[in-house]
This record gives C-alpha cells, sequence and structure tokens, in this order.
C-alpha cells in the first residue's frame, strides 16, 4: 500500500519545510511551525512502536494494581479486576487496546495517593515510581526541543539534498 503511513507523515513534514517555512518570517509562528515539523518527525519515527508500547504499559499498570488490590477498598478492588479482564481480544485493535491503558492508567492514577502515603506499600510505590519512569524512557513519541532555527536549517538542508 502506497503511500504508507510513515511515507504520508515524511511528506506532509516536508510539505511544511519546503512551502511554508520559507513563508513564516515572524519568530512565534516559525517557533511553533518547528514544534509541529519536529512531532510530524517523531510520529514518523514512532507510530509502529504504540501497539508494543501500549500493551507493555498495560500489562506493567495492571500488574502494578493487581498488586495493590488487597490494600485497598474492596470496591476499588473488584474495579482493577474488571478493569485487567476488560483488555482487547484481537490485538490489532488499537482502539480498544488504547481504551484498555487508559482504563488501568486512570485506576493507577486514582489509587496513586494511597500507594504513596502508607509506609506498609513502600516496595509498591517504588514499583510504581519505577513503571512512570519506564513509560518515559519507552515512550515512542519523545520529542527533541528544537531551536527556532531548525526550520531555517532543515528548509536549506531538505532543498539541498
Amino acid at each position: 500500500m502506497r503511500p504508507k503511513v510513515t511515507e504520508q507523515l515524511e511528506g506532509l513534514r516536508r510539505i511544511l519545510a519546503d512551502v511554508v517555512a520559507p513563508e513564516v518570517v515572524h519568530p512565534y509562528p516559525a517557533d511553533i511551525l518547528g514544534g509541529v515539523m519536529a512531532a510530524l518527525e517523531s510520529l514518523e519515527r514512532g507510530w509502529y512502536e504504540v501497539p508494543r508500547f501500549l500493551r507493555w504499559d498495560a500489562e506493567a499498570t495492571a500488574e502494578l494494581l493487581l498488586a495493590a488490590r488487597g490494600a485497598l477498598d474492596e470496591a476499588t478492588g473488584h474495579e482493577i479486576t474488571l478493569a485487567y479482564a476488560s483488555g482487547p481480544d484481537d490485538p490489532l485493535d488499537l482502539a480498544g487496546l488504547e481504551a484498555h491503558d487508559e482504563r488501568l492508567r486512570a485506576l493507577l492514577a486514582r489509587v496513586a495517593p494511597t500507594i504513596a502515603s502508607r509506609a506498609d506499600l513502600s516496595e509498591l510505590n517504588e514499583r510504581m515510581v519505577s513503571l512512570f519512569r519506564q513509560r518515559a524512557q519507552r515512550f515512542p513519541f519523545g520529542l527533541l526541543a528544537r531551536p527556532a532555527r531548525f526550520i531555517t536549517e532543515t528548509t536549506i538542508a531538505d532543498t539541498a539534498g
């Protein structure tokens, strides 16, 4: 299938770089445009990793929630059990996987203050902090800060090559 998603994203970024960027003369819009181009480049590089990241994140979050169940009220524990069991049946259902991950993350956000505040859950709190760090490291769309001159340099480099 052509154009592939990556090619479409690259094409959109090149249109911005080749057609729009040379016309943007004010610093603030140029900065915004540079950020949009950087985001598109990040999507080009990372969109293939989204399903893997969501599966990993949902599993790691569910493990943490299941470990916390016994220390939480019965209703929240039951909610965790239901959320854990509600994952998508189809591994190619990206919308279902994303919704499942969001449900689990929302539950963790609700119970995180309890986990963090209880001394008897300090080991679980350490696991939670570790999960948050791992999420940041594994997230497939890490954006790099780019100076405003990125637009001009990218435009010149892209048109020269």
